[in-house]
């Protein structure tokens, strides 16, 4: 008899069982998580079906736009590992159906409530020329009660991780600024309901390699070269933000623009500015500069040498010039030439390692009693050099401007003299200096105002003898025509006295 009922109840249960058509409820997604960051792994949580025959769950993930089953979840289980996802690359969605003890399958997840975990990627990027790391993310959509906020969380070179900051739901975007060069940071972000429901995304990390902006700039020198000043600069080469601006000033204070530049991988950069007078000073300087045009770096300052001539009274040449500004190393040696026209290469006159000389005289008159033709005209030029230990390798090296003044003309003729075979004071000839050698003519007359003596060459005196015989003492009278260097012609005339002591 019991077997008899047993089998009618199992039989009874089959007759049920075949007549059960009806679905189970959709069930609720709860959230869908990164639950490895390694491997990408999700997990996916679900509420309980509400439905009393809910035998199990099949979840569906989109692949290739397509929504296909990848598991099938015993009930009351409320969550499922994905292993085989890749939420570290890309955002995955899923939806959930529900099925009963009979194989009856609910619909899935509505289409446009599928829920899809967070994925979260990095840029390099800047705000006001200030390196940053840029986080983007997908918001994490379908909760009823909404995102109330992201926390992101970092880690820096693999150190624990730690929260960030926290902004709203409605963020995506997020700029880490204040970071360090060369330096691993990784990023987590969790998106946190109005109820404190949770979702993790991947993990994604940034090494940060910022453009390397230059370590140093460096002015060789400014010299001048055919009136024009030469500079160069000494550039690091392993900069790659190239941006370079040359400014130039007329008081070492104010300076302005005058060329702009990008060049990377070179060690130096040359300029000839030729829109300067170079009998004045200029101070230039070279600026590195940011993608926004922010100064970042300044060489030191480079400033031609200026020299200035004169002359006095006394035969001398007043030279006088400034300091070189501003190698690395002191300034080591002066160096001042002299140019005539009358010989054939510059001459050194003055050197010295007594760098706080501006000022030296130049005495003509040895020069004068060597060659009473010399020229009027000097100029002069001043090269400077830097002492060794320039942690560049170099020796600085600047050359002045050439500046000239002339002499005036030197004409002293004596009043007396005596040819009387002493051998002093046996002739009688203007001193000249500073003149013409051609055009020149010195004549003396007698008390008759015959001529006694004529001649045309400078180097030439009487000496004191009309023909072959020695005049008789008394006044004489002379003459004295020659041109100046400019190409003026003066004269001059007077006595000169003959006698024998």
């Amino acid at each position: 008899m019991r077997w008899f009922c047993f089998f009618w109840i199992i039989l009874l249960s089959h007759i049920l069982h075949a007549q059960d058509i009806w679905p189970p409820d959709v069930p609720k997604l709860d959230s869908v998580s990164v639950y490895d960051a390694t491997t990408g792994a999700v997990i996916v949580s679900w509420q309980p079906c509400d439905s009393p025959d809910v035998s199990g769950y099949r979840i569906y993930r989109s692949i290739n736009a397509l929504w296909q089953p990848i598991a099938n979840v015993q009930a009351p289980a409320t969550s499922y590992i994905d292993n085989s996802a890749s939420a570290n690359f890309h955002p995955e969605l899923y939806r959930i159906a529900a099925y009963d003890q009979t194989g009856n399958l609910s619909p899935m997840t509505p289409e446009n409530l599928y829920h899809q975990t967070i994925y979260v990627f990095p840029y390099q990027d800047s705000i006001n020329c200030h390196f940053a790391i840029r986080l983007n993310w997908n918001r994490y959509i379908n909760w009823e009660e909404g995102v109330k906020e992201y926390q992101i969380y970092v880690s820096e070179n693999f150190s624990p991780f730690t929260l960030l900051t926290t902004v709203q739901g409605s963020v995506n975007q997020f700029y880490h600024l204040n970071i360090n060069d060369n330096t691993s940071y990784c990023y987590i972000i969790r998106a946190v309901s109005n109820n404190n429901r949770t979702s993790t995304s991947n993990k994604t990390c940034f090494f940060t390699d910022f453009p390397n902006l230059p370590n140093f700039i460096y002015a060789e020198y400014a010299t001048v070269e055919n009136n024009k000043i030469q500079l160069s600069f000494m550039l690091d080469q392993q900069a790659t933000i190239c941006r370079y601006q040359l400014r130039r000033s007329t008081d070492g204070l104010n300076f302005e623009p005058i060329d702009f530049f990008n060049q990377c991988g070179t060690n130096k950069y040359t300029f000839t500015d030729a829109n300067v007078n170079v009998e004045k000073r200029y101070y230039y300087q070279l600026l590195a500069l940011d993608e926004c045009n922010q100064v970042r770096l300044s060489s030191n300052i480079a400033s031609n040498i200026v020299v200035r001539a004169s002359s006095n009274e006394e035969v001398q040449n007043l030279i006088q010039w400034n300091r070189y500004q501003m190698w690395q190393q002191p300034i080591d040696s002066v160096y001042v030439y002299r140019i005539r026209d009358d010989l054939p290469s510059p001459e050194l006159v003055y050197s010295s390692t007594t760098t706080s000389d501006t000022l030296q005289i130049d005495d003509l008159t040895n020069a004068v009693l060597q060659n009473p033709s010399i020229t009027n005209k000097f100029c002069y030029y001043v090269i400077q050099t830097e002492q060794s230990g320039n942690t560049f390798g170099l020796k600085g090296r600047s050359r002045s401007n050439t500046a000239c003044t002339f002499q005036a003309p030197r004409v002293f003729i004596p009043n007396t003299f005596t040819p009387n075979g002493d051998d002093f004071n046996q002739t009688f000839k203007p001193s000249i200096a500073f003149v013409e050698k051609d055009g020149y003519v010195f004549k003396i007359f007698d008390r008759w105002g015959f001529i006694v003596f004529e001649t045309n060459d400078p180097q030439v005196g009487w000496d004191g003898k009309s023909g072959n015989e020695v005049v008789q003492p008394g006044m004489y009278t002379y003459y004295v025509m020659y041109r100046t260097l400019d190409g003026n012609t003066k004269e001059r005339a007077g006595s000169v006295f003959v006698y024998f002591p």
